[in-house]
């Protein structure tokens, strides 16, 4: 009981590592882009960095529980998408919801939990 609890814990930390180095990585790029051009990137530029975030994401999850890729997939795409909505309207009192962009990064959240659910385990 004790092991399974330390792995669980364990392959948690493995995710978390995972993603905190590979938000660093994109953060890193977007603002050396921002401060050498002045501008902010497109809303395509801003898809294709959040919608690879959110296919990590499913994926680094549905790979570590290895079952259910898709539920996995889609819960933690909704739920992650929320937590950024609240920490964004906690720090700017701005709420705003797009369809869009919610739909394009929880699909891709739901599309790498069902490939990470079907590899080899990592995580």
């Amino acid at each position: 009981m004790v092991n399974h609890m330390k792995q669980k814990v364990k392959s948690g930390i493995k995710i978390y590592v995972f993603l905190v180095i590979f938000l660093t990585i994109a953060t890193t790029i977007y603002t050396i882009y921002i401060n050498k051009t002045n501008h902010d990137f497109s809303l395509i530029g801003k898809l294709i960095i959040g919608g690879l975030a959110f296919f990590m994401l499913g994926f680094t999850y549905a790979n570590a529980v290895h079952k259910k890729g898709f539920l996995i997939g889609l819960f933690v795409g909704i739920l992650h998408f929320f937590l950024i909505e609240l920490i964004y309207f906690l720090c700017t009192g701005i709420f705003q919801f797009q369809f869009m962009p919610f739909l394009i990064n929880v699909l891709l959240s739901t599309a790498g939990g069902m490939i990470g659910v079907n590899m080899k385990k990592l995580f």
